[in-house]
């Protein structure tokens, strides 16, 4: 699986940051998918599952930090601001 770079625009509802078809996109030699997500705004990203807001999360990813996450083929990454819109950047390759 080829690296793909992707600039997803947050709101304050849950925004997904893998793709939609992931869980079925997944070659029989593949496990997951490893995840950079980089906040380039001046607010506070919330990262999490599917029920994540700015009060309930896994993870706040700060102004001009990122991450790095390697999930499962079954698992979904989200992300939340606490107003208006913010983008982030996303780095995605199978693993």
């Amino acid at each position: 699986m080829a690296i793909t770079g992707l600039r997803i625009t947050v709101g304050t509802s849950a925004t997904l940051l893998t793709p939609s078809a992931f869980t079925n996109s997944i070659s029989s030699n593949q496990q997951g998918i490893s995840l950079l997500v980089q906040n380039p705004s001046s607010v506070t990203v919330f990262l999490g599952g599917a029920d994540v807001t700015t009060t309930t999360y896994g993870f706040a990813l700060s102004a001009n930090q990122s991450i790095a996450i390697d999930l499962n083929s079954d698992e979904l990454l989200y992300a939340v601001v606490a107003s208006s819109t913010q983008t982030v950047n996303v780095l995605r390759q199978g693993v």
